[in-house]
């Protein structure tokens, strides 16, 4: 019995500790973080800033909050490229 509740407090300790949503923080909404944990940043405006929109800040497969580019966040992205 005392084994089934060790497991059951670590388990709930890991599912506590992975964030179940995300949200966009940042001056310029670049950061993607925790609610609750968001960040500041310093106001440079970057133009490939804009491509960000076109992605989704969510939980990661390492569960931390972060970008997920889509198809049009690469599209978008192109433009920047260095050749």
């Amino acid at each position: 019995m005392k084994t089934i509740l060790s497991l059951l407090v670590l388990v709930t300790a890991c599912a506590t500790a992975q964030p179940k949503k995300c949200v966009v923080s940042g001056c310029n909404g670049e950061l993607c973080s925790e609610p609750g944990k968001q960040l500041i940043s310093p106001c440079v405006v970057l133009p490939q800033h804009e491509c960000l929109k076109k992605s989704r800040c969510e939980v990661q497969s390492s569960n931390k909050c972060g970008w997920t580019p889509t198809p049009e966040y690469m599209e978008c992205m192109k433009k920047f490229k260095t050749k």
